[in-house]
């Protein structure tokens, strides 16, 4: 875990951007909450092992690097070499990703968000609902998705269901 002596030199740039965290044997998806050129503070459910060689993915950027510490949901991660921070934290043609920026900068500047504001319209739950669709069929038909995980599968299941029904009540 991260002590109170923190002796890094290098600012860091606090951002909230979907990525993947893969060590060779598992990915996860995690929230990059900070980034520097030589490393990363991100969110998760579940980490590798402190030491175990991981890359931080972000749509086709990547960084690999060591697991340098992890606690309550929060893990660092040093990177093997220096990372160009911009290119990491450019707003991706990604809707959901635009999304969420927009959010987390209005609740920055201390605005009201209101989500009527951001409702997806129909075809967008449409779309939402088919891209839920086939992770699910990936994720069941991976030989490398956890047992354990199997109703968090099936909770994923239903709420494709209740998109597509939506989807239909509203057409």
């Amino acid at each position: 875990m991260q002590t109170g002596n923190d002796k890094r030199a290098e600012g860091r740039s606090n951002v909230f951007l979907a990525a993947a965290l893969d060590s060779g044997t598992q990915s996860v998806a995690v929230r990059i909450r900070n980034l520097s050129r030589k490393g990363a503070l991100v969110e998760g459910a579940a980490f590798p092992p402190i030491g175990a060689r991981v890359r931080l993915l972000r749509g086709s950027l990547a960084a690999e690097g060591m697991l340098a510490w992890q606690g309550s949901h929060q893990a660092g991660i040093s990177f093997d070499g220096q990372i160009d921070v911009d290119a990491w934290i450019r707003r991706t043609d990604h809707k959901g990703q635009q999304r969420v920026d927009g959010i987390v900068a209005a609740l920055r500047r201390r605005e009201w968000v209101d989500e009527r504001d951001h409702a997806p319209d129909s075809s967008s739950l449409a779309a939402l609902s088919a891209a839920l669709d086939e992770i699910c069929g990936r994720f069941a038909s991976s030989d490398h998705f956890p047992v354990e995980l199997g109703e968090e599968l099936m909770k994923l299941d239903i709420v494709a269901q209740s998109l597509r029904d939506l989807v239909r009540r509203s057409s």
